[in-house]
């Protein structure tokens, strides 16, 4: 089996040399049994993250860089996986802080060859470990409680950044797909859910990678445009 792996990144200098070595080790030992590559979609970062990138991937044959001058999580991963999709049986993202363990990667992508279309990485499955402030948890909770009154879903965790699909969600699903930014994977997820796709949540050890000064995200901005995307979705007839 053929394995793409996205990590969509917007200025990481300070930690994606350190995590990509740290992914491509645990690739070489524990995903042997199948050909992969790990691709770094760039949107567009004005720090060093393309300079590094590009001298990681000189040495390490099994990386590789894209560039979109146009910003969006959604945009940079499901572009890749267009891009490749001739090439590769199963699509993956992470996240590039690593904040879900890599001990799921190797689950994460067999359960897309047993049996699966979709197949999360979540934190709320039963054997699942979640470290992160009492704000997020709070939040999370919120999150959950409001996807399961508007959309009728039986799934615990849409926003984890840890995912695999097959092609057939690749062709079928992704083009539907409004969101360009990181909404976008939790419309991909509903999506194939209404179209009765086989879709599997697998518990992950995840930790809160970054202190709150070196957080990207605004809570409350995030927050607010994750719940109108919510109610688009729940509105809306595909």
């Amino acid at each position: 089996m053929k394995v793409l792996i996205v990590i969509p990144v917007y200025n990481e200098e300070k930690i994606i040399v350190k995590n990509l070595k740290k992914l491509y080790d645990f690739a070489q030992t524990n995903l042997t049994a199948y050909n992969y590559k790990i691709i770094i979609a760039d949107n567009n970062s004005s720090d060093r993250t393309a300079t590094l990138v590009k001298e990681i991937e000189k040495s390490y044959p099994l990386i590789s860089y894209e560039f979109f001058v146009k910003r969006g999580k959604g945009l940079a991963v499901m572009r890749t996986w267009q891009k490749y999709q001739n090439d590769f049986d199963i699509f993956a993202f992470m996240d590039a802080d690593l904040s879900t363990d890599l001990s799921a990667l190797p689950l994460l992508i067999n359960s897309i060859i047993t049996k699966n279309d979709i197949v999360i990485g979540s934190r709320y499955q039963k054997g699942a470990s979640v470290q992160k402030p009492l704000v997020r948890h709070i939040l999370s909770l919120g999150y959950r409680t409001i996807l399961h009154l508007l959309l009728d879903t039986k799934i615990n965790d849409f926003p984890c950044g840890f995912k695999a699909i097959n092609k057939k969600i690749l062709e079928q699903i992704v083009p539907l797909i409004k969101n360009d930014q990181f909404f976008f994977d939790t419309e991909l997820v509903y999506l194939a859910e209404q179209r009765n796709f086989m879709i599997e949540e697998i518990p992950v050890k995840w930790s809160e990678p970054r202190s709150k000064s070196e957080s990207k995200i605004n809570l409350k901005s995030v927050s607010w445009r994750y719940l109108k995307e919510v109610w688009r979705i729940s509105r809306k007839k595909y």
